[in-house]
């Protein structure tokens, strides 16, 4: 079969063997690329197939997305509902840790497939895993219908919590800077400003730099709230304006399912209900033996690239 790789800090396709051992086989339908691989491949990421968001097929035709990260069902972040902080989470991880979806075909444990309703544009399935981070940083804050919110940043990430706050009935206002950015946002019927106001209940950082995060303690009223989303590349301080404001950081990573809440069933609710999330956040659309170029492209800050998907039977 053929699968992307990289090495050395570059990106290739070749081919491989097809996925052996236990597991159910998934014919990958989508797959999309994340910012975190275009860092983990700069720092140098090699042995493992790529694709930590994907979807696609099981041997009995069920659509499914796949939760990437894994967990052992015993320590007691696993008993307590956290598994998502097991030791497993990332050490077992579908494109970082095992093989992962820019494939043509990729082995799952069958506990982290999440079908997808029958209908369903197979083309959704692999924005279900960004939308599920999305989801399972609101909910680490309390929001009531009415609260504002602010979200900096306007990729993948941010418009969608923007999409998923609207839904909520937060009243959200998102920080753009390019007009593609803008234009994303209007279709999602989300506000979109070049400079935020001050005083929202709560402000979701999209972005993880110095830059964003101070942009979230200026916009965010005293005693509000902040949701880092994802890993921080790069070091960034805490300044005494969160202090003065006691404003609450809240880091939020992966996602989470236990008996009373599911990440990624929520997420594939909102993408069946808003079908526009897909057809707006995906911009750029690739074969499996394009995927050089469309890393490039995902990378290329002037390609004016949301959300860039490779897809098998293109």
């Amino acid at each position: 079969m053929r699968a992307v790789t990289s090495s050395q800090g570059s990106v290739f396709v070749g081919d491989h063997d097809e996925p052996a051992g236990t597991g159910e086989l998934i014919t990958v339908t989508s797959a999309g690329i994340c910012g975190s691989d275009l860092h983990l491949i700069a720092s140098g990421l090699s042995g493992v197939i790529l694709g930590h968001e994907f979807g696609g097929f099981t041997t009995d035709g069920t659509l499914v997305a796949v939760r990437p990260t894994g967990e052992c069902g015993l320590c007691p972040q696993c008993t307590s509902g956290f598994p998502h902080m097991c030791h497993q989470a990332a050490a077992s991880l579908h494109g970082t840790s095992i093989n992962g979806g820019l494939a043509e075909f990729v082995r799952v444990e069958p506990s982290r497939l999440v079908p997808v309703p029958a209908g369903t544009d197979p083309a959704t399935v692999g924005l279900i895993e960004p939308l599920a981070v999305v989801v399972h940083g609101i909910y680490r804050v309390p929001l009531i219908s009415g609260m504002s919110a602010l979200v900096v940043g306007s990729g993948s990430i941010g418009l969608l919590t923007a999409a998923v706050l609207a839904d909520k009935g937060i009243n959200v206002d998102i920080v753009c800077r390019h007009p593609h950015q803008f234009e994303a946002a209007e279709k999602l019927r989300v506000n979109a400003v070049s400079k935020h106001a001050t005083n929202y209940d709560v402000s979701f950082d999209a972005v993880c730099t110095q830059e964003s995060l101070d942009m979230c303690f200026n916009a965010t009223r005293p005693r509000g709230s902040v949701v880092e989303y994802g890993m921080i590349w790069s070091s960034i301080q805490l300044k005494n304006q969160m202090m003065l404001k006691e404003i609450s950081l809240v880091p939020s990573m992966f996602y989470s399912h236990n008996h009373e809440q599911n990440d990624f069933e929520d997420a594939v609710d909102m993408l069946v209900r808003h079908p526009e999330l897909t057809t707006t956040l995906i911009t750029h659309r690739f074969s499996l033996e394009e995927s050089v170029h469309a890393f490039a492209v995902a990378n290329d800050r002037q390609a004016g690239a949301i959300k860039v998907h490779i897809f098998t039977n293109l």
